[in-house]
């Protein structure tokens, strides 16, 4: 079993989403026509490949995880796009996969062997293409205050409290490579959540996953939820989700 694959019934339902009109936004600055190739490394669920799937000529989702994959094939089917789908980390793509106008890395940078990765770009970035680092974070109103409870109690129960892997200097990560950041593509959006919601949201993260929680996760479950319904109003938070893109060319 993968690092991800128990968290891949959470990961698309309840992770924050990229709200449509940022795919449409990102699409329209960096001149997605429809005559574009696109692969999305490191695409989990395939949130990026899916949502620029309508925007260009074929999409590719690559992945390790087979059973991210295969949750990848199934919002595909529900979005009623084709995209193709590789399994194989970055550092394995074949030599003749050819070159792509835009590429799409979502919260994956931090997986990858630098080196090895930055070779791979170089070779099937189009001299004319565009990476986009993508990630969307959700913020709380302030009256509630539940994004630092939830962050409070998820790192109390996580395998990695920290979380240093994760922070990464984008613009230090590709220096020496052909690639410099030109710009920030910013949407933000409103919705609501639910307690069942920011509870799947947490088990969709690696270290607080149903694999690392094993038979703590009811008492996790419960924990969550002590936390946050003090805070909520019916059981329903109102939150922003900010979604960006840090295109380098």
């Amino acid at each position: 079993m993968g690092r991800f694959d128990s968290t891949a019934p959470f990961y698309a339902r309840y992770r924050e989403p990229y709200p449509a009109s940022f795919f449409q936004e990102v699409a329209r600055r960096e001149g997605l026509e429809g005559n574009q190739r696109l692969i999305d490394i490191g695409c989990g669920p395939g949130s990026l490949a899916v949502g620029f799937a309508p925007f260009v000529r074929s999409s590719v989702g690559v992945d390790v995880e087979t059973e991210m994959l295969e949750a990848a094939r199934v919002e595909a089917a529900r979005a009623g796009v084709h995209v193709d789908w590789i399994q194989a980390r970055i550092e394995e793509l074949p030599s003749d996969i050819g070159v792509f106008q835009a590429v799409t890395i979502g919260r994956a940078l931090h997986w990858f062997d630098r080196d090895e990765a930055i070779a791979v770009l170089e070779r099937i970035v189009d001299a004319n293409g565009w990476i986009a680092i993508c990630g969307a974070k959700a913020f709380g109103a302030a009256i509630h205050g539940f994004n630092g409870k939830f962050h409070e109690i998820r790192r109390a129960w996580s395998s990695n409290p920290d979380e240093t892997c994760y922070h990464i200097n984008y613009e230090e990560w590709f220096r020496g490579s052909r690639f410099r950041k030109v710009e920030d593509i910013e949407v933000r959006e409103s919705h609501q959540v639910t307690i069942p919601d920011l509870i799947g949201r947490a088990l969709s993260m690696s270290t607080t996953s149903p694999e690392v929680l094993g038979d703590r996760r009811p008492a996790f479950e419960e924990a969550m939820r002590e936390a946050l319904e003090p805070l909520s109003t019916g059981g329903i938070f109102d939150e922003q989700i900010t979604a960006v893109a840090m295109i380098l060319r």
